[in-house]
């Protein structure tokens, strides 16, 4: 089948090229979009917004509308590039937003399994936002963080 000792090494290369592609997260897989819904007039928030929205403690965008915050209902890759860029556990912004929920009133994030069901319900949500792998934003409109269009 192969010709030469250089061939087979070529295609040796070629096959764990192949098989690297499959099994490693690509790089647009490791960034992470923060999305919310095309109607709101919110383009661009800063890394304390992001950390104050995911709190609880910010609960409106600053043109006045309610936020809703999405998440996801387990851990995935997305969930945890996130919380690691906010600085935060996971845990952490739940209990914050657990102590809001009982002392203000505060309504519970909606939570979904995947990117695409995320991305879906920020869509069709006024005041949603949500994070999801950089190719997955759908038809939500991408927000800047502190100038940039991913969290790395």
């Amino acid at each position: 089948m192969y010709h030469s000792p250089r061939q087979y090494r070529i295609a040796c290369i070629g096959f764990a090229l192949v098989v690297l592609c499959l099994v490693c997260p690509t790089t647009a897989m490791a960034q992470v979009s923060i999305i919310v819904n095309k109607a709101n007039s919110v383009s661009s928030l800063s890394m304390g917004d992001l950390k104050g929205i995911f709190t609880g403690d910010v609960t409106k965008f600053s043109n006045g509308t309610n936020i809703t915050i999405v998440t996801y209902k387990s851990e995935t890759p997305t969930r945890k590039k996130f919380y690691d860029a906010l600085g935060k556990k996971y845990s952490e912004c739940q209990a914050a937003i657990l102590k809001r929920m009982m002392n203000d009133g505060l309504k519970p994030p909606a939570t979904f399994e995947s990117d695409d069901d995320v991305a879906a319900f920020v869509a069709k949500t006024p005041g949603a936002i949500g994070f999801v792998a950089a190719t997955s934003a759908g038809s939500a409109k991408v927000v800047t963080i502190d100038g940039k269009k991913q969290i790395d």
